[in-house]
């Protein structure tokens, strides 16, 4: 009888044990769950869309000159709706057409691998940041010619110590190209049209927010405003660096 008795209370505490143990279970598995659900959900921001550059230095392609609100003396001569004065180049069109597609070429003549794809998960060990790289990346020694991709016009010359000097070109179809970590040509002037080839800038020194990936020119592509991969319109194959 006495046996007994004492076998009781031990059941008792072996089935408080085993629901201790089935608690502290229970609770691992949805700690897990939560934190597994947090970093999935949570993932993307760590991976940044863009360098986390505050804003870039202003263009400074060219002077605008001052615009005068009042007249300075004299008459003012009447301002037609319609150009009078010579024939004005047709504009670049940005919006796609139903014609045939324009060709482009390597931006560095006989370069035809990238050392990083596009949109790939970048880790910039000069901002010790990962973003996701919306450009490929050609290895170039500095001075190495950069040529405009297709005809078109320089929309922009921006100079830039933190996202690197650039030159946007407006093409056909909607297409532009952005050529950054460049040193721009001297004649080259915001609204100049240029032709497939032209010499519009030089691979510049290592710097900015990709200083530590060496020399390289760094191509971007748009399509009516939005990203696109280069390789669409030129054939790169990846070279690690």
């Amino acid at each position: 009888m006495k046996e007994k008795e004492n076998t009781v209370p031990t059941s008792r505490k072996k089935k408080i044990i085993y629901s201790i143990v089935l608690a502290v279970c229970a609770l691992l598995l949805i700690t897990a769950i939560v934190l597994t659900a947090y970093f999935v959900t949570n993932s993307g921001r760590e991976v940044l869309e863009t360098p986390p550059i505050d804003s870039e230095d202003p263009p400074t392609g060219g002077e605008t000159p001052p615009v005068d609100d009042e007249p300075t003396g004299g008459e003012t001569p009447p301002v037609d709706d319609e150009p009078t004065g010579g024939e004005t180049p047709p504009p670049v069109d940005d919006e796609p057409t139903d014609g045939p597609k324009v060709a482009f070429i390597s931006p560095i003549e006989d370069v035809k691998t990238c050392s990083v794809e596009y949109f790939k998960i970048y880790e910039n060990t000069t901002l010790d940041k990962w973003y996701y790289h919306k450009a490929v990346d050609y290895a170039a020694p500095a001075g190495s010619d950069v040529r405009a991709m297709a005809d078109g016009q320089v929309v922009k010359i921006s100079l830039s110590d933190k996202l690197g000097n650039l030159v946007v070109v407006q093409h056909a179809d909607g297409v532009q190209s952005t050529y950054r970590f460049v040193e721009p040509v001297d004649s080259l002037k915001e609204g100049a049209t240029v032709k497939q080839g032209d010499v519009i800038a030089r691979v510049a020194e290592a710097y900015g927010t990709e200083a530590n990936d060496g020399t390289h020119l760094h191509l971007e592509m748009t399509l009516d405003g939005k990203s696109v991969d280069p390789t669409n319109y030129i054939d790169v194959t990846l070279e690690e660096k």
